[in-house]
């Protein structure tokens, strides 16, 4: 009996080292190791007749003359909100979340619509001034404190894509 015992004891232990050792210890708690962003943007205005609008998250700011981190598909004209999402966001830093509009004649001269700003009822913009000015953008932060960012509406005034 006290033979079976041992065995016993020492096949559970086998079974909880093995059992042990298959589980995913970088990830313990099995928290996200990518990002995500996700928001509302609300259009204010008319459509322009040409030209393409898409929500960009930007690795610098001001928007540099290349590529975006990342940049939605082309939104559907006359659409009056657009619910966006960034995934697999890598960690680090963004400084902002624009809307922007690129005429196809001149691809160089995109402008900005809207900014993330953290209030949906602005869209970041003075344009009381000539040329327009821009609020600083609100930074968004992808890192093990958070890493899923819902709710970042924005505001997109449609008649500065003249």
């Amino acid at each position: 009996m006290k033979r079976s015992r041992i065995l016993s004891v020492l096949s559970l232990s086998a079974i909880l080292l093995f059992v042990g050792a298959c589980s995913d210890d970088d990830n313990p708690a099995n928290t996200p190791t990518l990002g995500t962003v996700s928001g509302r943007i609300t259009f204010v205005g008319n459509w322009p007749a040409i030209g393409n609008i898409q929500v960009s998250l930007l690795d610098a700011w001001p928007p540099p003359p290349r590529a975006p981190y990342q940049a939605s598909p082309v939104i559907t004209a006359n659409s009056v909100t657009y619910d966006y999402t960034f995934d697999g966001i890598e960690r680090g830093t963004y400084p902002a979340i624009v809307v922007g509009w690129r005429d196809p004649a001149n691809p160089a001269g995109a402008k900005v619509l809207g900014i993330y700003v953290n209030d949906a009822t602005k869209t970041g913009i003075n344009t009381t001034n000539v040329p327009p000015t821009y609020d600083t953008p609100v930074s968004i932060a992808i890192s093990d404190a958070k890493m899923i960012w819902p709710g970042l509406d924005i505001r997109a005034d449609l008649s500065l894509a003249q």
